[in-house]
């Protein structure tokens, strides 16, 4: 791989990046310190870069999402104001707002496919996830060598700009399913197998659609200092695989793609040796744990205040009061357990208020908190993705079927933004697509990826990001979730999208 002339790109670790181009410095994602409750640090250990990056002068700052492990704020705090920030034009302004409380006021929003000249030759395009998601990704043009950062975000698959020289992107989980739900070691270990090949399908569309010619591997896998979290570091058993785990199976799909694999601090064209850092996984956790104690020791030595009843009643009435639409026709409920407590959480539109159970009946999701994380929650210090990401929780559910409103409520809920876009999303699909003798939805109900992408065959039709499947006949939900899709027989095998009056009311979603 070549670079042109005054060009480098180097791999700071997980998702960042310093890139320099003709005189111009850009910042992408640092991130060093523990993230989601102390529970996940950087892998491997990219701390002995932390004083130049501070000492740095940078042009731009591009942070993707609000995510711990892309928004650092404790880095971010030692950096100079005069930076300007690229900041993607979500709908709600929660990022913006949090760099500005840092102090980085010079900012420049840019919505989905917005480009913006840095120099004379270098340009940046911001890509969102145009879901209800609020998660963002960025190609340069460096002189005509086009770099595509997508981390961990997934732009539909029909968007995804082509002729790409070097795709970096997220290979590894970063999700709490299904390893932090209570479930039988058999049925853990087909999950997780399950979503890797998932993970790695995924990975291999997004390979082919852009044309990459080179693939480096970033936006994971974290590690887990924490001796409580220790179990979440096997690499074999978890959906958090480190690159030489599925090298070989992605050599074979993606044959003549180079791989360009690094470690903190390497220069892209000067990739590390294999295994210079993974030689001694055992070894090497044991003394990074020791290097870090104080820091996820915090977690556990930060004084609290046990929750009340009172105090989640509260929280969750705020979160029925900002999510009306979500919750107007939902009846589910949740239960919480903290240490012995349980509350049982009604959340649908006629909900009561949250009590305390002596003998609790079973809702179809359990979640079992730490107190100290439900603190930080009801506290407003962490939100419940946060919580759910720290895998310090553990959930349960019967049936054992994804809720997209009760988790769309922890998840988005307090920013309403994201949920109200949900609600519109579930709505009667006015696009729609033929594809193989059907005309379905163009978007996904689960999270909005395209169909166009979609694989059909053998009467099921399987979306390409995250596999839900539906039935070709009716439409209903065969896995994935419950959320059924508009699909009816069609004529005329188009491929190509088409806006159309919604669908009579018999086929509504």
């Amino acid at each position: 791989m070549i670079l042109p002339h005054g060009t480098s790109i180097r791999h700071l670790g997980h998702a960042g990046f310093l890139v320099e181009h003709a005189g111009l410095r850009i910042l992408i994602d640092p991130w060093f310190h523990p993230a989601f409750l102390e529970a996940w640090f950087p892998y491997p250990d990219n701390r002995h870069l932390l004083p130049e990056v501070v000492a740095g002068r940078y042009d731009y700052l591009y942070v993707s999402h609000t995510h711990e492990d892309h928004l650092d704020e404790r880095l971010l705090a030692r950096l100079s104001r005069e930076t300007t920030v690229l900041v993607p034009r979500f709908r709600s302004r929660a990022l913006g707002r949090r760099l500005a409380a840092l102090g980085f006021t010079d900012q420049v929003r840019l919505g989905h496919r917005d480009r913006l000249r840095l120099g004379p030759d270098c340009t940046a395009t911001v890509l969102l996830d145009t879901s209800h998601k609020e998660d963002s990704a960025l190609l340069l043009d460096l002189g005509g060598f086009r770099f595509l950062d997508l981390n961990d975000c997934n732009t539909p698959m029909s968007e995804l700009p082509t002729d790409v020289d070097l795709l970096a992107a997220q290979y590894s989980g970063a999700m709490w399913y299904p390893n932090a739900y209570a479930y039988p070691p058999d049925t853990m270990a087909e999950k997780t197998a399950a979503v890797r090949a998932d993970l790695l399908d995924t990975l291999v569309r997004k390979v082919r659609l852009t044309g990459a010619r080179a693939y480096l591997p970033s936006a994971g896998p974290a590690c887990f200092l924490d001796p409580e979290l220790a179990r979440f570091n096997d690499r074999a058993a978890t959906i958090f695989p480190q690159w030489e785990d599925v090298a070989e199976e992605f050599a074979a799909a993606c044959p003549g793609v180079e791989t360009v694999r690094t470690a903190p601090g390497d220069e892209v064209t000067a990739p590390s040796p294999p295994g210079r850092w993974a030689t001694d996984p055992q070894g090497y956790l044991a003394a990074y744990r020791e290097r870090r104690r104080t820091e996820w020791q915090a977690y556990h030595a930060r004084p609290y205040r046990p929750p009340t009843a009172e105090e989640v009643d509260a929280h969750f009435a705020r979160l029925r009061l900002l999510n009306r639409p979500l919750l107007a026709d939902y009846r589910g409920g949740l239960r919480l357990i903290a240490q012995g407590s349980a509350w049982g959480v009604p959340l649908g539109e006629l909900a009561a208020r949250v009590e305390l159970e002596e003998d609790p009946a079973d809702p179809s999701y359990t979640i079992a908190v730490p107190p100290r994380a439900l603190r930080a929650v009801l506290d407003g210090r962490t939100g419940w993705e946060e919580a759910l990401l720290s895998m310090r929780l553990a959930l349960h559910r019967d049936p054992d079927v994804f809720d997209l409103t009760l988790l769309s409520l922890l998840r988005y809920g307090h920013q309403p933004a994201q949920t109200r876009q949900l609600v519109r999303e579930r709505a009667r699909p006015a696009e729609t697509i033929r594809r193989d003798g059907l005309r379905l939805q163009r978007y996904c109900p689960h999270a909005g990826e395209d169909l166009t992408h979609a694989v059909i065959a053998d009467g099921v039709v399987e979306c390409p990001r995250h596999h839900w499947r539906w039935s070709a006949e009716t439409g209903a939900c065969l896995s994935g979730g419950t959320l059924p899709l508009f699909v009816e027989p069609s004529e005329q095998p188009v491929t190509t999208p088409e806006s159309e009056p919604a669908p009579a009311e018999g086929h509504t979603t």
